[in-house]
């Protein structure tokens, strides 16, 4: 193969855009944003939890 077209065919596998936006990519964005928002209530949330554990615990070990 020509060097020169060897080049010309590597530009033009190099010079596809890989990060354009597509449907996919809306689809994963979605995702992971109400995956983060599903942890960050679950952080919060956990506090609140322990704390009904403990009580219920306590509340098991009197009676």
């Amino acid at each position: 193969m020509d060097p020169a077209r060897h080049a010309a065919r590597r530009d033009e596998r190099t010079a596809k855009n890989h990060s354009t936006w597509d449907k996919a990519s809306d689809m994963i964005c979605v995702m992971f944003r109400h995956a983060f928002l599903l942890a960050a209530s679950a952080v919060a949330d956990a506090p609140k939890a322990a704390a009904r554990i403990l009580l219920a615990a306590v509340d098991g070990a009197r009676s």
